[in-house]
């Protein structure tokens, strides 16, 4: 007997009900990280569960949703097509539930908890003092943890590491990010350097010199990459003295004769030092002529603010990235046109 166009309704509610409970939001969220780490062993340590669980949980999924969803390849597991399609649609609907058990408001003076960033010492110089004055007078609960950025820096972020900044154009799909300006480049001379009474150099005299390098990031994405890879394709030969992200031991590198490209913070940094503690002399110069024709970004690169997607609408979250971001556009080394 046919069913009326009533029962035929309630059938197909029935039906969609009845495929829902098939989806066991662990289920979801073992995908997601499987899909993260490529590697059920790497997945299964970061879910706190067995690889044989979570090897089982993959099996359901793949019966659940009819497709093989990871092949095995010498480097670990590759998605399928299917499996980024379910991807896209997964990520917002984790999000979504992740929202349901956040508050809808919050008080930042009674908020009780720890923020962690990962960014190299001279970009935290452009914001790091009115945040801290600021979480004194206004969050007095928050904790804070700092270190710097790693070339694992991506990885940190998806394991739980709240924000990142970083001097890079693009970020990985599963990475939000905001673009809060650029900074300039410089270059910085003590007494001791044999180009310490030039007002100009340029980079082919630089490179004549000991050079000192601090911070620079070898990830895909970092502009300092894209310009050293761009100064080799020209012949340039760039082999620094020493590499550090130590400002002590840079510091220590420029004293004794060490020429230091960096940014402009950096070079108001170590003037700063040489007026205070009696240092030794130091001078500031502009990026050769020859580096900002032969740099992508023109002696000035991007620096950008990224999170992992989790946190794109955590409220609270959001409230302190907008913190650091109002802080670093406002400070005189950010420009931001």
């Amino acid at each position: 007997m046919p069913r009326s166009p009533e029962g035929e309704a309630i059938w197909i509610e029935f039906m969609q009900i009845d495929d829902l409970l098939k989806l066991d939001i662990k289920l979801l969220v073992s995908f997601e990280v499987i899909l993260e780490e490529c590697s059920v062993s790497r997945a299964a340590e970061r879910l706190g569960v067995t690889q044989p669980a979570l090897s089982k949980s993959l099996q359901r999924l793949r019966e659940l949703f009819k497709d093989p969803l990871f092949t095995r390849q010498a480097y670990g597991l590759s998605p399928t097509s299917r499996a980024y399609e379910l991807h896209e649609q997964i990520t917002p609907i984790l999000g979504s539930m992740s929202n349901l058990l956040q508050p809808s408001h919050f008080d930042q003076g009674t908020l009780k908890r720890r923020f962690s960033i990962k960014a190299d010492e001279e970009l935290l110089l452009t914001f790091i003092e009115p945040l801290l004055a600021m979480l004194h007078y206004q969050a007095p609960n928050i904790r804070l943890t700092s270190s710097n950025w790693s070339d694992d820096g991506y990885d940190d972020l998806v394991n739980g590491v709240d924000l990142g900044i970083i001097n890079a154009e693009s970020t990985p799909n599963n990475i939000r990010s905001k673009m809060v300006g650029s900074m300039d480049g410089c270059v910085i001379l003590s007494e001791a350097h044999p180009l310490y009474y030039k007002d100009e150099v340029t980079l082919k005299e630089l490179l004549e010199h000991k050079i000192v390098v601090f911070n620079i990031r070898n990830f895909q994405s970092a502009t300092t990459s894209v310009t050293i890879e761009k100064l080799e394709q020209l012949g340039y030969v760039i082999e620094p003295k020493i590499e550090t992200d130590s400002i002590a031991v840079t510091a220590e590198a420029v004293k004794r004769g060490m020429a230091l490209i960096g940014s402009a913070q950096l070079g108001d940094l170590f003037q700063n030092i040489s007026c205070r503690d009696n240092y030794t002399s130091i001078k500031v110069l502009p990026l050769p002529a020859d580096a900002v024709e032969a740099d992508p970004y023109h002696g000035r690169h991007p620096v950008q603010i990224c999170w992992h997607e989790r946190y794109d609408k955590d409220p609270a979250h959001r409230w302190f990235r907008e913190q650091i971001a109002t802080f670093m556009q406002s400070s005189p080394w950010v420009h931001n046109e």
